[in-house]
């Protein structure tokens, strides 16, 4: 609960800075390709551990907010800024990696 606490300021913080420059956008931007495919990793091995039927349905249900979320950024890149894909993909890894340890 603490890291996903940490991580979600971080972006926030991120995302208010009015200093961003070109180079930061594009690197985010950049960026996003990898980590949209860690998000599908770490999504298909939550599916795969939740098939125990352990998972509380509250984590299930975070989890694929979560997931279907981020699926909208990684399907549009362009849709979204920079830093609002950031705050989004941080905030979805976060919680799906949680989920993924409730279900180990």
């Amino acid at each position: 609960m603490r890291s996903l606490i940490i991580v979600s300021a971080a972006a926030f913080v991120l995302s208010a800075c009015t200093t961003t420059t070109g180079s930061i956008d594009t690197a985010i931007k950049n960026s996003l390709p990898k980590t949209c495919a860690l998000l599908e990793t770490a999504h298909a091995a939550f599916i795969a551990a939740s098939a125990s039927g352990n998972i509380k349905a509250s984590t299930i249900a975070k989890e694929k907010a979560a997931y279907d979320g981020v699926r909208v950024i990684c399907a549009d890149p362009s849709s979204v800024t920079a830093a609002n894909a950031l705050v989004v993909a941080a905030t979805a890894y976060a919680t799906i990696s949680l989920a993924l340890k409730e279900a180990q």
